[in-house]
Formats: C-alpha cells, sequence, structure tokens
C-alpha cells in the first residue's frame, strides 16, 4: 500500500504519525512524508509595495522556513524508520490542500493520512478548511486522525473500529477494506447499518409497519451478516447493529460514542457518482464531528 502522509509539525500531525506507526497497514506499505509551506506566506500583493531591505528579511526568511521544513521531515522520519517503516520525503510550496491531492495524483497514493487540524508549527496548514478539501478531491481513501485517539497507545486498548455500511458499492468497498487489513486477534470491529426513518407527521409510524419497510430490514440483517463473515476471517470479534433514525450521521456518531470506536470507516462516492446515503455531506459531517478518526474508502 502507498501512504502519504501530510504533517506540519502541529499535535494533530504528529498524533496521525503516531496512528500511522500502530494502525494495521499490510506489511510492506510505503509511506512518502509530505510537508507544505503555504506560498500565500511569503507572496501577496502587499509584497509589491516592500523595500529592498524588506525584500532581503523575507528572502532570508523563507530560508528560514525551508530549514525548519526539512528538519520536521527529518525528525518523522527518524520515527517512522526507527519503527521499521521504508519512507521518502517530499517538500513542496503552494497551497497545501492542492498539493497534497496532486501528490497523491502523482505517487498513485492509495490512503492519504492527515491531521484534523493545524494548532501550531510554522506552517499550519492541517486547518479545516484543507482537511475538507482532500477529503472531496483525493484520488484515494483519507484517514483524518484526531489527537484524541492517543489514550489508544496509551492504555494498550484494542483498535475498536466502527464500519458504517448500507451495502452500496462505496460500503462494500470499505467492508472489503476491513477484510484486508491484518487486524490483531483482540481488534473489535462492529457494522453498523442505519435505516432512515421520515418522522414528519409521524410516517415513521406508519413505515414501520409496511411490509417493504420490513423487506427493508430484512435484507439490511443479510448484508450485514455477509459482512460479518467477510471480516471475520481476520478477528473473531465482529459485531452487526441495524438501527432506525431521522437522521443516519447522527445515528453513526453516536454509535461510535456508545462503542467508543477508535475508528469510523465508511465509503465514500468520489467524484461524480450518485449512491445513497453514506455520500457527501454525511461523510463531511462525520470527519467533523466524530468523537475518533475518520477514514473514508475510495476505491
Amino acid at each position: 500500500m502507498k501512504i502519504l502522509l501530510a504533517t506540519d509539525g502541529s499535535e494533530s500531525a504528529r498524533a496521525a504519525v503516531d496512528c500511522l506507526l500502530r494502525f494495521p497497514f499490510p506489511k510492506n506499505s510505503e509511506v512518502t512524508l509530505l510537508t507544505v509551506i503555504d506560498r500565500n506566506v511569503f507572496k501577496n500583493e502587499a509584497m509589491s509595495s516592500i523595500n529592498a531591505e524588506q525584500r532581503d528579511e523575507l528572502e532570508e526568511t523563507e530560508k528560514i522556513v525551508q530549514v525548519a521544513a526539512q528538519e520536521l521531515l527529518a525528525e518523522e522520519a527518524t520515527r517512522l524508520t526507527g519503527a521499521g517503516w521504508s519512507e521518502s520525503r517530499e517538500l513542496r510550496i503552494g497551497h497545501p490542500a492542492e498539493e497534497i491531492v496532486r501528490l497523491a495524483e502523482q505517487l498513485d497514493s492509495d490512503c492519504i493520512i492527515v491531521g484534523s487540524h493545524g494548532m501550531s508549527g510554522i506552517k499550519r496548514f492541517l486547518l479545516g478548511s484543507v482537511s475538507d478539501h482532500v477529503l472531496q478531491y483525493a484520488p484515494c481513501s483519507v484517514l483524518i486522525v484526531k489527537k484524541d485517539d492517543l489514550h489508544c497507545a496509551e492504555t494498550g486498548k484494542p483498535l475498536s473500529m466502527l464500519l458504517a455500511y448500507d451495502d452500496s458499492a462505496p460500503a462494500r468497498r470499505a467492508a472489503e477494506f476491513c477484510a484486508s487489513l491484518p487486524l490483531d486477534e483482540l481488534a473489535e470491529v462492529t457494522a453498523l447499518t442505519v435505516l432512515p426513518l421520515v418522522t414528519m407527521y409521524r410516517q415513521d409510524i406508519r413505515q414501520r409497519l409496511s411490509w417493504l419497510w420490513l423487506e427493508k430490514k430484512k435484507q439490511a440483517l443479510a448484508a450485514l451478516e455477509r459482512v460479518k463473515k467477510e471480516i471475520g476471517h481476520t478477528t473473531q470479534h465482529v459485531e452487526t447493529q441495524l438501527r432506525e433514525s431521522p437522521d443516519v450521521s447522527d445515528e453513526i456518531l453516536q454509535a461510535a460514542t456508545e462503542l467508543d470506536s477508535d475508528l469510523i470507516v465508511l465509503g465514500h462516492k468520489g467524484k461524480g457518482a450518485i449512491k445513497k446515503f453514506l455520500l457527501g455531506s454525511v461523510t463531511t459531517r462525520i470527519a467533523h464531528h466524530a468523537p475518533c478518526s475518520v477514514l473514508a474508502v475510495r476505491k
């Protein structure tokens, strides 16, 4: 697997490295470390009016920033090689989100790993808008890491994954991804399907009593059993849940909280596809509000 890990030296970005070190990625995976110097820091309309002395100071500052970026890459590379990973490094100047997506395309990456928010560091580029942009336009899967996940590594708690599943093509790809991971035998996976209810004028009561609704529940349960069997060869701890809710994303978030999940895995439609409910705004909403990391799986 080809992994692109974007870092800016922030606490959230360091958590992304921690996640990479403990996540059960396939053996022989390769990682490319990327940091981006935002070109807008040094190039804007106000720069045209600076004098020669100020321009010299600016050029000196650019050199300092580039040296600091190289040192950041070297520091994170040392952590990875110390854990047995093979790595390469990329330093780019431009719009952070665009450079992340562009490099992922050039490298034919399978997964991009980013922190949820940049909080410190020189570049501070892993902000909400950046991770949003990467999630929307990436040519591959995206793992957004929340810093709160660090407790998993500190306590030795088994990895707990919540697979949001609706039996659509994107959801099936997400299930295939989970099944392909070399999970620890103690890892816990819960496959969750949420059937959306229409509650206006108490339509949910009539909806639940209809033969069509009962058939949908029957099909959903059968699909969950297939997923359980598919993932079951990697870990014995696979459970399924079928829930009903007027808000699918809220129910997924609630389940993640109740299960103390470390990771929510869901399928992502990619560009231009029209699917069911695990798409677009739902994926983005879960990425924003999840109490844990989120992996959006693309083909």
